[in-house]
């Protein structure tokens, strides 16, 4: 099982061509590895991690099998490959590696590169629903979507989730050429449902939509209601000629636009007939259900973790944790890292604006990409706060919890720093939750 990860985690030290669409398709018709089932392709800037929990929860409370793929994980490699929201066991993820392992071996030899860490995750995937049969699979795309090695896939429905700057060196430094990118995703017969929180990019998501004749639903224009059960939205959206209501899990208004579009992409499925089960009161118990790590986690009393890495989803998380100790009349203190191809200082000027920290904490991170310790302390006495500095997440986590007293502790910057710090609560079981 440790030569499989050490394996696959020394893949970007030599393996940094992506195959193209027509050479994955070429390596899973080696692996004999169709993708099974009724599949949900999911694409966008920020929540399709959450939208992908929310869905695999409304199906599996609705009787059916579920398989995900998603990114990044947070502690375990596995958490990328699930059955029925459970990681894959370690003797399937082994057995698969070894698939793969064969395929890339005899394409090698015929001339074909190396897939790269993503590529190689995804065909593992593919060979390990082909083994479990589930009735949906549904499929996070990875940075972008037309170029993306899951778009090899044959969706029944897609979804776009928000959509704004992130990733520009590889995506486009507009927000239309985002929207361009992951709108290539779509389909013909597989109908489309959107967020279309910027109106550039909904503009652009529309007219691909049509030139594509794909029907697409903008959850935007939809009629919801949102009302509040203490930290928690409870949300009442339309779903099948009437209305469904339920408390969210996650203490963040953002999460009620990420559970519309997996509403109405169950919606969609519904109709379409080919997933049965899907009721009211399934969607209602999946919404509340759903549990996705380090996006607005409670992990202890007043500590929370969340993986906020880009300008649009610090902003959401700032207004949520903000929300959170006005609400509660108590300050707050954040701890913060982030890599180095982010735009951490705005990241660190939006965050002293929005929340009026008591302290900032902040570390290094164990990722090469990640920012030192000065340069992050830089950062945040430039935008005018009182600023800690550690070299590890161990540390920092260990002076945050000691020092908090009754404030609020807000984890955020990188979902690889949100990984460490459940690491150490695991060593130091504090993980309660």
């Amino acid at each position: 099982m440790e030569d499989a990860r050490e394996y696959l985690l020394r893949i970007p030290s030599f393996a940094r061509e992506k195959h193209s669409l027509s050479q994955a398709e070429a390596f899973l018709r080696e692996l004999d590895c169709p993708l099974p089932g009724v599949v949900i392709h999911v694409a966008g800037t920020n929540g399709k991690g959450s939208v992908c929990a929310f869905l695999s929860s409304i199906l599996r409370a609705s009787g059916l099998h579920v398989g995900t793929f998603t990114s990044p994980h947070l502690t375990d490699i596995r958490e990328r490959i699930c059955l029925d929201g459970e990681m894959i066991e370690e003797e399937a993820f082994q057995r698969c590696f070894m698939q793969v392992q064969a395929a890339v071996e005899k394409m090698e030899r015929g001339g074909f590169p190396h897939p790269t860490f993503f590529e190689y995750l995804f065909y593992m995937a593919a060979a390990f629903f082909r083994e479990s049969r589930p009735d949906a699979v549904i499929l996070e795309a990875g940075m972008g979507g037309l170029r993306d090695v899951t778009n090899v896939c044959r969706p029944a429905l897609t979804v776009l989730t928000s959509v704004s700057l992130d990733h520009m060196a590889y995506l486009g430094d507009t927000v239309e050429k985002i929207a361009a990118e992951k709108a290539g995703i779509l389909k013909p017969g597989a109908p489309l449902v959107f967020d279309g929180n910027d109106p550039a990019a909904a503009r652009v998501i529309r007219e691909g939509a049509e030139q594509a004749k794909v029907p697409y639903f903008d959850v935007r224009e939809e009629p919801l209601d949102v009302s509040w059960d203490g930290e928690y939205p409870v949300v009442t959206l339309p779903f099948a000629d009437g209305r469904v209501s339920a408390r969210l899990p996650f203490p963040a208004l953002y999460q009620v636009w990420n559970s519309a579009l997996a509403v109405r992409a169950a919606e969609l499925l519904w109709e379409d007939g080919r997933l049965g089960g899907i009721t009211p009161a399934a969607v209602a118990q999946g919404l509340t259900s759903a549990r996705h790590a380090g996006r607005m986690e409670q992990v202890l009393p007043g500590v929370y973790l969340d993986g906020a890495h880009n300008r649009d989803g610090v902003r959401a998380f700032g207004e949520a944790a903000a929300r959170i100790g006005e609400k509660e009349g108590r300050r707050v203190r954040l701890l913060f890292s982030a890599v180095s191809d982010k735009e951490y200082r705005r990241m660190a000027a939006e965050l002293a604006e929005d929340l009026y920290p008591a302290e900032i904490i902040v570390a290094r991170m164990e990722s090469g990409r990640g920012l030192s310790t000065g340069e992050l302390e830089e950062a945040f006495g430039q935008a005018g706060c009182p600023v800690r500095g550690f070299d590890s997440a161990e540390e920092a986590l260990a002076y945050a919890l000691a020092s908090k007293g009754e404030d609020l502790l807000f984890c955020t910057g990188s979902l690889y720093f949100i990984g460490e710090l459940k690491e150490c609560l695991k060593e130091e079981e504090h993980d309660q939750f």
